[in-house]
């Protein structure tokens, strides 16, 4: 499937969501996968729709394992 067909699909569905509050999307998968990248285009074609979106990216946040007591 062309990126772009997916991502007016994917703009599609969120834009039929209708919630009295903000709509939520999260994107997950391993790293290196894209998950920026896609994040960053579906934001694009959000926006080009007049859906207000804010991005709040967790790159680089990384829950350190709990120091061992000796």
């Amino acid at each position: 499937m062309p990126r772009t067909k997916l991502l007016n699909q994917l703009a599609d569905m969120i834009d039929a969501v209708d919630r009295p509050h903000p709509v939520r999307v999260g994107i997950d998968g391993p790293g290196a996968s894209g998950k920026t990248t896609l994040a960053a285009d579906l934001i694009s074609h959000l926006q080009q729709r007049n859906r207000p979106v804010i991005h709040a990216s967790v790159d680089g946040f990384h829950n350190p394992p709990s120091p061992q007591q000796t």
